[in-house]
């Protein structure tokens, strides 16, 4: 039977092994933090190389909690998500552009999660947030990187083997035909040289025979009869140039005499310079009178109404008006195009529009029926655009009629005065399907008889979007 005493240090010894047992989890658990308060985060990579639940985690070098949990991919394309857990403590470090790599403990240590801090701009990272993950270099990448570039540079020197042998063939043949050459040609370089001495032995006789007077042009070298008549010669063709040059001079004298001040023919000119200059003055000044007239309010409709018309000064109210049909035999014919074809934003400057390639061939294609009626005709380009206020509608709508004015100019030639740009803003009751029109409109003025002939003679379908009005002078 047990003693008290037996019983009490059986007792104390059972405590002293529970307090013990209590201390060393305390103090496992410390390590392991699990008694330190924590937030969850996630992070994605798509290779995990060995990286494995319970890793620890660290955030720049401290550590901060461990890998509770990975979860693979439902598909190849996805990564695998790996859940943290890291102490609140380090909470602050742990920002939204924090990034995660998968780290090496020493040479052949395992692997651990590290995560570097974000920027002071950057937000804390939330609970159940993910993070960017860095991928792990792979030594096995490398080598089979380094293993294709050394197999695609042996194959390069394989190719270039074959190129570089044929190289040397060429040079060996390009040798053995030149020798071939020096010899074939030897023989006759050598009948060459043979000859140029005969030729130089042949000149050193002739020259010889000048010298000692032989024969003709030795006597001609040595004679100085010859040079005596020969001086003489000179010194008669001098006497004969003297006495044209005195002819020259006589008739000179002569013409001064005719074209002084006081001559006749200056007389003359003086006369006819005048005339011009006042006949000039004259038409510019019936040209000064006769604009004026055009403008004068008691014969404008006179003037009008033969057609008289001056595009710079017109208004969008005066042109909407009909004021280049009104009164006239006239008429107009529209075709309308959207500024989505038509245009595009230009790179240089993104605030501003240019034509595009198409919008130019079809504004080519538009005029083409009308070129050769245009001379007895106006041209007018109708700029829309609903964009932005009132002024800016103008603008813009004043800048779109421009371009296409400064391209039908440039490209066929046409009559500045009589092709003109008309800025209608927002303003399109006419045009098809009675809606906004963002765009311009062609409008061709000609006569009844031009209109009907050139719409008649063209192969082209008239389309739909194209307005005429052949019996009334009203703008369509």
């Amino acid at each position: 039977m047990a003693t008290p005493a037996r019983l009490a240090g059986v007792g104390v010894f059972v405590l002293g092994g529970l307090v013990l047992f209590a201390l060393g989890l305390f103090m496992i658990g410390d390590r392991q933090m699990a008694f330190a308060e924590k937030f969850t985060v996630y992070t994605e990579f798509k290779k995990i190389t060995g990286l494995q639940p319970g890793a620890i985690v660290r955030v720049s070098g401290a550590k901060a909690g461990s890998i509770t949990e990975i979860l693979p991919p439902n598909r190849p394309s996805e990564k695998f998500r790996v859940k943290l857990e890291i102490t609140e403590d380090l909470h602050q470090l742990v920002r939204t552009d924090s990034l995660a790599t998968i780290e090496t403990e020493g040479l052949v240590g395992g692997s651990y999660l590290g995560i570097g801090t974000g920027t002071d701009a950057a937000p804390p990272v939330g609970p159940n947030a993910t993070i960017a993950g860095k991928e792990p270099f792979d030594i096995a990448d490398l080598m089979q990187q380094m293993g294709d570039t050394v197999k695609r540079v042996n194959d390069t020197f394989d190719e270039m083997k074959a190129e570089v042998q044929g190289t040397v063939v060429a040079i060996g043949d390009t040798v053995d035909n030149a020798n071939t050459l020096l010899v074939d040609v030897s023989a006759d370089l050598k009948q060459m040289a043979a000859s140029g001495a005969t030729l130089s032995s042949d000149a050193a006789q002739i020259a010889e025979g000048i010298r000692s007077g032989k024969g003709t042009i030795g006597k001609l070298v040595n004679d100085d009869e010859l040079y005596n008549r020969t001086t003489a010669i000179a010194k008669q063709a001098e006497e004969i140039a003297a006495n044209a040059r005195q002819v020259v001079e006589n008739a000179n004298n002569t013409l001064k005499g005719f074209q002084s001040k006081d001559g006749p023919v200056q007389g003359m000119t003086a006369s006819v310079k005048q005339t011009m200059d006042d006949a000039r003055a004259a038409v510019e000044g019936l040209a000064e009178n006769m604009d004026a007239l055009k403008r004068n309010f008691l014969l404008r409709g006179f003037f009008n109404r033969r057609g008289y018309f001056d595009l710079a000064q017109m208004s969008p109210a005066d042109y909407r008006q009909g004021a280049l049909t009104k009164g006239s035999d006239r008429r107009l014919v529209r075709v309308w195009r959207r500024a989505d074809v038509l245009f595009e934003l230009d790179p240089d400057r993104p605030e501003n529009e240019r034509l595009t390639e198409a919008g130019k061939a079809w504004i080519d294609a538009a005029i083409a029926p009308y070129l050769e009626h245009v001379a007895s005709g106006i041209v007018i380009v109708e700029g829309y655009s609903q964009q932005g206020t009132a002024d800016e509608q103008y603008l813009r709508s004043r800048t779109r009629a421009g371009m296409v004015r400064d391209h039908l100019i440039a490209k066929f030639h046409l009559d500045p005065q009589a092709t003109g740009a008309m800025p209608l803003s927002a303003d399109s009751p006419d045009s098809p399907g009675k809606s906004p029109w963002e765009g311009v409109a062609l409008a061709v003025i000609l006569p009844k008889a031009s209109l009907l002939r050139a719409t008649n003679r063209t192969t082209m379908r008239v389309p739909a979007n194209v307005a005429e009005q052949l019996g009334s002078g009203s703008a369509q």
